[in-house]
């Protein structure tokens, strides 16, 4: 897969997206829709849908995660990866990434070549993906 046609979607990003918050830069906003209109993948982990259940049954976020979720499963942009062995072998290769959910999203971006929608200023700085 090439990195300009494959992005990964980490949890804030995909909820800030679906539940329409100010706080996602719209510049991300606009991406997002252009590859939803236009082309390219956007990769769901399965830890960022479990970690987006967990905030939405915590009440920490009000989404409609069933919604969400089917959007996903059902729009051909959208692409749920799990975490398998081959994405377990890139985590254990993440030295700088210290916290377990953000190795696993970053592994699956470099494991797929691809771009990373993210906030997290350690992964930003680490070097390890492009960040978008």
């Amino acid at each position: 897969m090439k990195a300009s046609k494959n992005y990964v979607l980490d949890t804030h990003i995909l909820v800030w997206y679906f539940t329409g918050s100010q706080r996602l830069k719209r510049g991300i906003k606009n991406q997002i829709d252009k590859i939803r209109q236009q082309g390219g993948n956007l990769i769901v982990p399965t830890i960022v849908l479990s970690e987006a259940l967990d905030i939405s049954e915590k009440g920490r976020v009000q989404i409609d995660f069933g919604k969400m979720y089917t959007l996903i499963q059902e729009e051909p942009k959208f692409e749920i990866v799990g975490f398998g062995s081959e994405i377990f072998a890139e985590t254990t290769r993440l030295k700088e990434i210290q916290e377990i959910h953000d190795r696993i999203i970053v592994a699956t971006a470099r494991f797929y070549n691809a771009g990373i929608f993210k906030k997290d200023r350690i992964i930003r700085n680490s070097g390890e993906v492009k960040i978008l």
